[in-house]
């Protein structure tokens, strides 16, 4: 068995592929044997793309994604000299000047110059519809086209975070989302707000900041009209609209859509308060109560300098509970 690196030794390797590598966690090393990606002796690789903040867990994955941003066209055509992201699309191009449509219909013998098309067409004899939202949560009305995503989903409601942060045990509910925190650790963080200054590590984090400044929300409730800046937060509040609440408090029986939340309820109960202001050791039932609380300290919304650690909430231990 390789041994791992101590979190100490993890830095980012200056390289023309923007490679940063961190200590694997059980639930990432599944990812590290993708085809293209470097021997990681334990480590996950993350490959950042320096134009979006996008990662990638193997170095194929980042060149594939790298020549989808403009100016990355280097497969050119022969005959009209139209240049493509990628080698693949090249032949499907040529077949428009040629004529040659090599994918044909088994059933009816109609010819396609893309295999893609003929996949389509395929459906009218079958009666398959390959993009019907088969996948039904038993939590609420929402539907998926694949299980993968359902299960993704339900975490929603269940709370379930299964991919943790082996530096600073932060949980998330996709692996996704552990990549990109990761890059916090490293320190990268160059998408920079043009009104206030503060810097994000993924391009997707600074565009929703900047909402912030706009009052721009473009999310809105088919149900009800109200609209959010975040479509995480329009995904939850359309939960609010779902009839089945599955989880129900054991002393008073309000039952909640969210296990979070009726954990959080819970303590209204008990009288429990586990989150705690490191500065001023003030308690609170909720986190949420508690990242408002500590901006007090930093006398303002945006903070900078040194109170800037507080915007990174568990990275940087400044929660105890």
């Amino acid at each position: 068995m390789c041994d791992k690196r101590e979190p100490a030794r993890i830095k980012k390797e200056e390289r023309e592929d923007e490679v940063t590598r961190f200590p694997a966690t059980a639930e990432s090393e599944d990812a590290d044997g993708e085809a293209g990606g470097p021997p990681t002796d334990g480590l996950i690789a993350c490959f950042r793309c320096a134009h979006c903040g996008q990662t990638f867990s193997s170095k194929a994955l980042w060149r594939a994604h790298a020549r989808t941003h403009p100016g990355e066209k280097p497969f050119a055509c022969s005959i009209c000299g139209k240049r493509f992201s990628f080698k693949s699309a090249l032949p499907a191009h040529e077949r428009t000047h040629t004529g040659e449509k090599p994918f044909a219909c088994s059933v009816c013998g109609r010819s396609f110059s893309v295999k893609s098309n003929l996949t389509k067409h395929s459906v009218v004899h079958t009666g398959e519809k390959p993009f019907e939202k088969r996948f039904a949560c038993s939590h609420c009305d929402r539907r998926f086209t694949d299980e993968k995503h359902l299960t993704t989903h339900i975490r929603i409601h269940t709370g379930d975070k299964p991919f943790v942060c082996s530096l600073c045990g932060q949980s998330f509910s996709v692996k996704a989302y552990l990549a990109s925190h990761m890059l916090r650790h490293a320190g990268e963080k160059p998408f920079a707000c043009s009104v206030c200054g503060k810097t994000f590590t993924e391009k997707k984090g600074l565009d929703s900041h900047a909402r912030m400044h706009s009052g721009e929300r473009p999310f809105v409730c088919s149900v009800c009209g109200q609209s959010f800046s975040l479509k995480s937060i329009l995904n939850k509040h359309a939960l609010r609209h779902a009839e089945n609440k599955p989880f129900a408090c054991s002393v008073c029986g309000q039952t909640f859509i969210e296990k979070k939340n009726l954990k959080a309820h819970s303590s209204t109960h008990t009288g429990e308060k586990p989150f705690a202001c490191s500065l001023c050791g003030k308690r609170f039932t909720r986190k949420a109560t508690l990242v408002p609380h500590a901006r007090i300290h930093s006398g303002g919304f945006f903070v900078v300098g040194e109170a800037k650690k507080w915007e990174w909430l568990s990275c940087m231990n400044i929660f105890s509970h």
